[in-house]
């Protein structure tokens, strides 16, 4: 595949701080090597490759100011994120320009209908895109490092509760087959804290009644547990085993053993995430706006931070964010045939964070549980009025991070009656 000679644009040095030279830089990465196509402000072509490794990034950036002093870099690659963008972002020269992979690989098919590719023709369809879209592309702007580090163990901390609910599901599924009583304590949740350190003392059934109700009294005092306690004991003395066969006892409480090691590890990590976040979101310069949302916790209030960053820009609108978030749902019209689906290219977590948030409020907030009682009385099912919850909280949330101002229950609630909203009926 051959993509046509690239030309420089009539705005090529418009988007140059101070008209400085621009370098026009494609880069197709890889885990390991990435290959780079490069045009110069007087067309000089420049093709090459260079690994991932800090000396040879630092190496070829030194190469390009020697060979064009006094220019700027703008470099646009597949990726916003990764170990070669936070090499890149070290360099005051160098400005990134994220390039989207759906829209790379539709520009493609422009000069290869047949879907061929190799990586040295899309480094050059990477910098002929930056030399022809440069004034519709957005450069990479990072948050201020409290943001990134907010964002940073938001994200952690979600990953490492998934873990912990799959554990969690896999220590149950386990139990089943041996040691079924432990479900019928009435934890909150499998990885709760007290059955976790009950089941690390004593794994099997046999193990628990020998210990005899005062030990098992003991460990309920000494973990602050104190709800139910004697009808939790009763249990597990009177039960009777589900099977006798050693075999299967002994592989279960291995296994068990395993399980809630790793969640005793899990629990404990989680726990200084939260610490850490609640410590650290506290100072963010629009804590004042995300605590005054209802029902909304330190890790909300962390999520909601990175979600919407530090460049008030980058969202101009609610339209904007509505549909960086995926919450908007996506309109294909074609003459006469228009389709309304969900949209799928967004942020997986950002949409997850207000999804999940919109859901939190129904139980804080007058006017979001009667918006979502009206949308399941209309048949609406409980993820899609859910749904239609967050796309109206992203306005209002939007507003107040325009604003710079807090949240107010009561005035947009008179606010809807004001304008004469169906919801205001529901309140009242």
């Amino acid at each position: 595949m051959t993509a046509p000679k690239p030309h420089l644009s009539k705005s090529a040095d418009r988007n140059v701080p101070g008209n400085q030279p621009c370098v026009c830089v494609g880069i197709d990465w890889a885990d390991r090597e990435h290959v780079y196509h490069l045009i110069s402000p007087d067309g000089q072509v420049i093709k090459g490759t260079f690994m991932q490794d800090a000396d040879q990034i630092h190496g070829l950036i030194e190469f390009w100011r020697q060979r064009f002093p006094d220019s700027g870099f703008q470099i646009s690659l597949e990726q916003n994120r990764g170990a070669l963008i936070i090499a890149l972002t070290m360099f005051e020269d160098v400005r990134i320009f994220p390039v989207n992979p759906a829209a790379l690989a539709s520009y493609r098919k422009a000069f290869a209908h047949g879907g061929g590719k190799n990586d040295p023709t899309d480094a050059q369809l990477l910098c002929q895109y930056l030399l022809h879209y440069r004034d519709q592309l957005r450069p990479l702007k990072r948050d201020e490092p409290l943001t990134r580090e907010l964002a940073s163990l938001g994200e952690d901390r979600r990953r490492l509760v998934d873990l912990r609910v799959a554990q969690a599901n896999e220590l149950r599924a386990v139990l089943k087959l041996y040691f079924p009583v432990i479900l019928a304590l009435g934890a909150a949740q499998m990885y709760a804290h007290f059955l976790i350190r009950l089941l690390m003392k004593y794994p099997t059934l046999e193990d628990a009644q020998k210990a005899g109700a005062t030990k098992l009294r003991k460990l309920f005092f000494g973990l602050g547990t104190r709800h139910n306690v004697e009808q939790r004991i009763q249990l597990i003395i009177d039960a009777r085993p589900l099977t006798t066969d050693a075999v299967t006892i002994r592989c279960g409480a291995r296994r068990v053993t395993a399980i809630v090691q790793m969640i005793h590890t899990l629990n404990e990590q989680i726990d200084e995430y939260d610490h850490s976040i609640r410590r650290l979101v506290k100072t963010h310069p629009d804590y004042h706006i995300v605590r005054s949302l209802p029902a909304s916790g330190d890790a909300t209030h962390c999520r909601i931070i990175a979600a919407l960053g530090d460049d008030r820009t980058r969202f101009p609108t609610s339209e904007s964010l509505q549909a960086a978030t995926g919450i908007a749902p996506l309109t294909h019209q074609s003459g006469k045939v228009k389709t309304v689906t969900a949209r799928w290219a967004c942020t997986k977590f950002m949409k997850q964070t207000f999804h999940e948030y919109a859901g939190l409020s129904i139980r804080s907030s007058a006017w979001a549980k009667a918006y979502y009682e009206h949308q399941r009385s209309l048949g609406k099912s409980a993820q899609t009025a859910t749904r239609a919850l967050a796309y109206k909280w992203l306005r209002i949330i939007h507003r107040c991070w325009i604003d710079r101002v807090p949240y107010d229950e009561a005035k947009y609630i008179e606010r809807l009656r004001a304008t004469g909203s169906p919801l205001a009926k529901r309140l009242s």
